[in-house]
């Protein structure tokens, strides 16, 4: 199969879990498909054409005018695919806008199905904004399928077009398929005697690291903080505040944070809202590290509460504060959490979740 995958950023760079899952993919699937990925060139990367890892990616030009730049982007993915030879079968579209509308619009004029990925709750939460009330179900409506995360992404995406469009419902619900995220399995290491509390991702509010920040100054636990983003310097007072001794790595390469996941006792994602499928949880409970995160989207297909991990309300610092003070009195419950956790992953190992992206692509490639 031919593929082009588009999106918005591509690695190396600060990127998030779309981003870096988007890389993976693009691996994977370049081991048995010719795989073209069509993304915007950075500081990093320039525009024009690299070959690395048994794939091609394209940069395109970045307009400078933010008001121009949806059009331009627009223009220049467009061109970009229009220029691919062989013609793509299929376009493989990382998340509604802007990836999702280019592959759209220029499958349409070039007879090429477009798949759309959704990568986070925030792209179907329909009532936060009327612009994507309007646009993302036209979206949907016109790809040839549609990707969630998780069964819990599938259920609130339908929840809300009931809500905003009730008329497209039917024919999204039609043509939509869940795939998870994909990880490597690393080996196992015990669990450390102290428990120092690890969060990771890009640091933005949504990320709830303030949360974490706060939950830690209440049990005296060391913090560390893994990933960039523009509310560091805010987070870093925040941490020198409260007193708490916390460590911020910035933005690290996938392979620098394993170490950062064998000396934590406890991973938390205390997201407030936003997410797919976690790839930071999916991480640690794959190093069997106890997790604790907010019951966002995808979390919830993850994590069983008690079981594999622990759940509590986004904004709460007094709730997390007493899971962390339980896994530190509680060696047992860490451990068998950790345990859990480690089975969880382990369904979520590329060979177990790429025949079924397999399956989507075949079902909807141009014939």
């Amino acid at each position: 199969m031919n593929l082009a995958l588009l999106i918005g950023h591509f690695p190396p760079a600060a990127y998030g879990g779309a981003e870096l899952q988007a890389e993976g993919w693009a691996r994977r699937l370049a081991r048995r498909h010719q795989v073209t990925v069509v993304t915007r060139g950075d500081a990093l990367r320039p525009p024009g054409r690299e070959a690395r890892d048994g794939f091609t990616v394209l940069r395109t030009p970045v307009s400078s005018l933010p008001g121009w730049r949806t059009l331009a982007d627009l223009g220049a993915i467009g061109r970009a695919v229009a220029q691919l030879e062989p013609r793509p079968g299929l376009l493989l579209c990382f998340q509604t806008f802007i990836s999702g509308l280019a592959g759209t619009r220029i499958g349409r004029r070039l007879a090429i199905p477009a798949v759309v990925w959704i990568r986070g709750e925030a792209e179907y939460r329909l009532a936060d904004s009327a612009f994507h009330r309007w646009l993302s179900p036209r979206v949907w409506s016109d790809a040839a399928g549609v990707l969630v995360q998780s069964d819990a992404n599938r259920v609130a995406l339908l929840a809300q077009l009931e809500r905003a469009a009730p008329a497209r419902a039917p024919g999204v619900s039609a043509k939509l398929a869940v795939v998870g995220n994909g990880l490597e399995l690393p080996a196992v290491t015990p669990l450390p005697e102290a428990l120092r509390v690890l969060c990771v991702g890009r640091l933005i509010a949504d990320k709830g690291v303030d949360v974490a920040i706060d939950a830690c100054a209440r049990e005296r636990l060391p913090l560390t903080v893994a990933g960039d983003g523009p509310e560091r310097a805010a987070l870093e007072q925040l941490a020198r505040t409260r007193g708490v001794d916390a460590r911020f790595t910035g933005h690290l390469e996938r392979a620098a944070l394993d170490p950062l996941y064998r000396e934590a006792g406890v991973v938390v994602l205390a997201a407030r809202r936003g997410e797919g499928l976690p790839n930071v949880l999916l991480e640690a409970m794959a190093h069997a590290r106890p997790v604790i995160a907010t019951p966002c989207a995808g979390t919830r297909d993850l994590l069983a509460d008690g079981v594999n991990g622990l759940s509590v309300p986004p904004g709460d610092g007094a709730a997390l504060a007493s899971a962390l003070g339980a896994l530190r009195a509680q060696r047992s419950l860490a451990t068998r959490l950790a345990a859990a956790a480690r089975t969880t992953a382990e369904a979520h190992e590329w060979s177990r979740v790429e025949p079924r992206l397999e399956a989507a692509l075949e079902r909807w490639r141009r014939r």
